[in-house]
């Protein structure tokens, strides 16, 4: 997500389908407190969360 790739790639790279994606990225939305994927994963960046690549 914080490559900027869509649910579609996501899944496909991870081999699931993309309303998986989807119903993992919504609880990380709700527990970042995020109103987007980008706010999301810039709030995961400065947490430590994930690193950038």
């Amino acid at each position: 997500m914080s490559q900027g790739k869509s649910s579609w790639e996501i899944g496909t790279i991870l081999e699931i389908s993309r309303y998986t994606v989807d119903f993992h990225l919504k609880n990380v939305m709700r527990k970042l407190d995020s109103t987007s994927r980008t706010l999301a994963a810039v709030k995961a960046l400065k947490l430590g969360i994930i690193e950038r690549q």
